[in-house]
């Protein structure tokens, strides 16, 4: 499905991080206190306001995409920028990135024009056909479900020189911290809450003076197997299953009351393949479709009692106008649903 902002499934506004989880976050990111070796990749892209902190920061940053850019793309880049420890400008990305996917940390020491060479590998991938894809790894989304498709060459490949990535959580008020310890992912999942940081598995070998594996000479792009994108898709999935969740007990609280979670989350599973048959794959049509489907029910595109349906999803014309259509023939029967 395509990604689609809408009154069905809209973006969530933008939210800002309480002063304990910001206190939490900068133990987690500085343990042992300042020190010049911790990283955000922020995307512009997120925010208009992003590229406007950037230039009014005073912090080290660089752009990860190369030569002159437009104003239209320069504004929308991914930024590698380098944190300071108790830093007004830092905790002002912090306070602000904090559940709104603004980007994702890390911990290396580099220097940043080496950094941003590593980091600059992964910006286009090669798809399992062969075919040259962005990859938009910054994103805390699909960083937290890529890392752990990856094997072991990959993983090794992606880390290289840095120790350790951090990304928010799908869970609100906590985050994920990945490592790499030569052979394994390792995955911990900290929260946010005061006191409660360093709970969880051992993360394995802590020690930042560890020698790290030496990325491999790559003979060419980063690959991206089939497996990880039906990862992707499926973690795509779940987030609009998730919306659609929200969005119908929202505006259709009595049909959802006779429902239990798991029930909801069938039908929602239900109408998005019912809606796949008729080729209606766009984020926002496809939540129409359920809303239909909750109304007159799971099966009413094919409900000889409801014919107008079938006859309109038989049309050969864009999803957009069969939806719309769809809906206007609705309306004189809603009254007897």
């Amino acid at each position: 499905m395509t990604e689609d902002t809408t009154e069905c499934a809209g973006r969530r506004p933008i939210l800002t991080m309480t002063t304990q989880s910001l206190s939490t976050i900068e133990e987690i990111l500085w343990p042992n206190g300042e020190r010049r070796d911790l990283w955000m990749i922020v995307d512009a892209a997120r925010d208009r306001t992003i590229f406007r902190m950037l230039l009014e920061c005073g912090l080290e940053y660089s752009c990860l995409y190369a030569g002159a850019l437009p104003p239209a793309l320069e504004i929308a880049a991914p930024y590698l920028v380098q944190l300071e420890y108790q830093d007004r400008s830092t905790r002002r990305f912090l306070e602000r990135a904090g559940g709104n996917s603004w980007g994702i940390f890390l911990k290396c020491d580099l220097r940043l024009d080496k950094l941003r060479r590593h980091l600059r590998h992964f910006l286009i991938v090669q798809g399992p056909r062969g075919n040259r894809l962005v990859f938009r790894y910054y994103d805390p989304r699909v960083l937290r479900v890529y890392l752990p498709t990856c094997n072991a060459e990959e993983l090794n490949a992606v880390f290289g020189p840095i120790h350790r990535f951090w990304t928010e959580d799908q869970t609100p008020g906590n985050m994920l911290e990945f490592h790499f310890d030569g052979g394994r992912l390792v995955q911990r999942t900290l929260s946010l809450a005061p006191g409660a940081a360093q709970r969880g598995l051992p993360l394995g070998p802590q020690r930042d003076d560890i020698r790290r594996i030496d990325a491999p000479r790559r003979p060419g792009m980063l690959a991206m197997r089939q497996a990880q994108l039906a990862a992707f898709s499926h973690a795509e999935v779940q987030k609009f299953e998730e919306r659609m969740i929200a969005h119908l007990r929202r505006f259709f609280p009595k049909q959802c009351a006779a429902l239990t979670e798991p029930q909801l989350r069938e039908l929602i599973q239900h109408g998005i393949k019912r809606a796949a048959d008729h080729k209606i794959t766009s984020e926002r049509d496809v939540c129409k479709f359920i809303d239909l489907t909750i109304v007159f029910g799971r099966d009413f595109d094919a409900d000889k009692k409801l014919p107008w349906a079938g006859r309109i999803l038989k049309n050969r014309n864009a999803a957009a106008s069969r939806i719309q259509s769809l809906y206007q023939a609705a309306q004189p029967h809603l009254g007897r649903s």
